[in-house]
């Protein structure tokens, strides 16, 4: 634990130091701040719409507003709702990433010597980079096209869609060309976002006529995901490649920053890095109300408890400082820091009282999985409240690989799990407040039309865990395939 201390201290000592002259710095007097303690007690934390000011003036060339220097490109976040985020990278930021990739790279290579079993052709399938007239020379597009353009040329000759070139691509086009190009070759190695890789296999066998990812790559050994929770999708992609031995590399990160990865595949929870220039903070017991997030008091990393829920702050060379993200995590070992992302802080229905958190829907359905059969790879819950006179009730979609037999029982299921383990949920089921839930089957092709009506598509537009507008619910139910 010594050493997990020194090495954040060190990061935000440094930080405080370099950034003492930007306008953030010189606002809240960097100078004088000398420890964690001041830190927190002067800076509050921070939302995306602190930097609104700092942003504008960034795209227009202003220098050492949050950060030293200037920056020429901009991360847009993956978000599921609102107007995407913007946020800036500059060289000391894409140093770091470069340097958590490696860690990666290597982590999986120690554990996995021979390399010959992946040396081959390679897939990546990467946002994509667009420029806006306003801001002329700035760059903006997905953290992982940024990547892909940062990417040294060795690459190049490995991969099948050379990166730099497909970022410029659209989302359809660059899926399209990466079938047609892919399916020639003898593939080891796909990089994307889990659904996106999902939706790349089920391309493949649509265009190839075969019901089994090995007809197509029998070498094929490794999928290495981010941006996206990899459980949500992990059943699914193994179905698609079952009885090949297949390799997962998840990491954890966002357009703020790359913060964890996963080193063992028997294990679901990841290493979170330490000394790789983020500053961690963690808010116990974070409220429901994400407004009310932003007055709690944050506890540095050497203060966490393993088993329980926090909110995660970081402090980054994003120019970020005291930066609230949407995740909770928990920590399931301390000495060597590991968590597991347990779900989004605005991943709520709360609409009527209810109260359920998409960590409680994963929960709910992995217990009633166990017990009714089948295997789902990813849930979406929505609520619907059609008529004045009869009560609101929720509508779950589900990703199946495989169906329930009784799908009767597992809808009746379903509705007693999350009664019994959730207290408010229970009440309003037992008082009409909230009627019996509804239950549809999710597909790929429901997701991209929901998608092209209510979202604008790229390459990690994230498709919702949580739906609270009622028509945008009734939308999508009227793309899927009602079960129960």
């Amino acid at each position: 634990m010594k050493s997990i201390i020194q090495a954040q201290n060190n990061i935000l000592e440094k930080y405080l130091q370099f950034a003492a002259d930007t306008a953030f710095g010189k606002k809240y007097g960097f100078k004088n701040l000398k420890s964690y303690h001041e830190f927190r007690k002067t800076v509050h934390i921070t939302s995306f719409k602190d930097y609104d000011t700092y942003r504008e003036a960034i795209k227009r060339g202003e220098p050492d507003l949050t950060w030293p220097g200037t920056s020429g490109k901009f991360a847009i976040s993956a978000g599921t709702t609102g107007a995407p985020k913007d946020i800036p990278i500059f060289p000391e930021r894409e140093r770091s990433d470069k340097i958590f990739l490696r860690r990666v790279a290597l982590s999986y290579l120690r554990k996995n010597p021979n390399i010959f079993k992946i040396w081959g052709k390679q897939m990546s399938l990467p946002g994509t980079i667009e420029r806006d007239p306003d801001y002329p020379g700035v760059l903006f597009g997905e953290i992982s096209g940024h990547l892909a353009l940062m990417a040294p040329p060795v690459l190049s000759r490995i991969q099948i869609l050379e990166p730099q070139q497909s970022v410029w691509m659209t989302f359809k086009d660059k899926l399209e060309i990466a079938v047609e190009r892919g399916v020639k070759h003898d593939l080891r190695v796909l990089t994307s976002l889990p659904s996106v890789m999902l939706r790349y296999f089920q391309m493949v066998l649509d265009y190839t006529g075969k019901d089994h990812i090995g007809d197509v790559w029998p070498n094929f050994r490794l999928l290495v995901s981010g941006g996206e929770p990899l459980p949500s999708y992990k059943n699914h992609l193994q179905k698609l490649c079952e009885g090949m031995p297949l390799h997962f590399i998840e990491n954890y990160g966002a357009s703020e920053g790359y913060f964890a990865f996963n080193t063992h595949q028997d294990r679901t929870d990841m290493k979170l890095v330490v000394d790789n220039n983020v500053f961690y903070e963690f808010i116990p017991n974070p409220s429901q109300n994400r407004d009310e997030l932003y007055l709690q008091e944050t506890i540095p990393i050497w203060e966490v408890e393993a088993g329980k829920p926090y909110a995660m702050v970081v402090t980054t060379n994003s120019g970020l400082w005291r930066y609230l993200l949407n995740d909770l995590v928990i920590f399931t070992d301390l000495s060597q820091p590991r968590i597991r992302v347990a779900g989004r802080a605005s991943d709520v229905l709360d609409n009527y009282g209810e109260t359920i958190e998409a960590i409680h829907v994963q929960e709910c359905l992995e217990r009633v999985t166990a017990k009714t059969g089948g295997i789902f790879s990813s849930c979406t819950v929505g609520v619907v409240h059609e008529d004045a006179k009869k009560s609101p009730h929720h509508v779950w979609f589900i990703r199946f690989a495989e169906r329930p037999q009784d799908l009767q029982a597992f809808a009746k299921a379903v509705d007693e799990d999350l009664a019994r383990t959730n207290r408010s949920y229970n009440i309003r089921r037992n008082g009409d407040a909230i009627g019996m839930p509804e239950f549809y089957a999710l597909t790929q092709e429901a997701i991209t039309s929901w998608q092209n009506e209510h979202t604008k598509v790229k390459a990690q537009t994230k498709f919702p865990r949580m739906i609270h507008d009622s028509e945008k619910c009734l939308s999508l139910m009227k793309r899927c395939e009602k079960l129960a």
